[in-house]
């Protein structure tokens, strides 16, 4: 004869007597059906924690060495995604001062070709527009530069003031 659900939820909320539980023991020592079966509904149903653990979890939780540790790595974690940002818009703006700075080569003027039928006056008037072209052209990257640069200032006082 096996044991029944009725004698294994008994026995789970330790409602058993003495007696009971003995031959309920001896029982499972010599059949393993029952045993197995116990085992299932064992791991079918955890274990409640003891009623200790939720107090000594709250007070480990709220002591001041763990809040500490909490407040660090929180300051850490935002500080690293700082510093990433910083390190990202300080490349942006190298990145755009180097695109900018090519601006400043005078790549619009023409060379002229000696071998040339034109007299000297109107290669100089070709040299001056050309120049003049390229000046405007360059002061035009330079200030869309400086409000760039500017607008990116703007910002990261924002983010370091803690957005004031």
């Amino acid at each position: 004869m096996h044991i029944n659900n009725n004698d294994l939820s008994n026995f789970q909320d330790e409602e058993m007597n003495t007696d009971e539980l003995i031959a309920f023991l001896q029982h499972l020592d010599t059949c393993d059906y029952c045993l197995e079966q116990l085992i299932d509904t064992q791991s079918e149903s955890p274990a409640p924690a003891p009623a200790y653990m939720k107090e000594m979890i709250m007070k480990r939780a709220t002591a001041a060495d763990t809040q500490v540790q909490k407040t660090a790595i929180n300051a850490t974690h935002q500080m690293r995604i700082f510093y990433q940002g910083l390190r990202t818009m300080v490349g942006v703006v190298l990145a755009l001062i180097m695109l900018f700075s090519l601006g400043q080569m005078d790549w619009f003027t023409p060379q002229l070709p000696q071998s040339t039928a034109r007299s000297a006056q109107a290669r100089r008037e070709a040299q001056t527009s050309f120049r003049n072209f390229s000046d405007n052209l360059t002061d035009g990257f330079t200030d869309g530069s400086q409000k760039v640069v500017d607008y990116i200032n703007s910002i990261s006082n924002t983010i370091t003031n803690g957005g004031n």
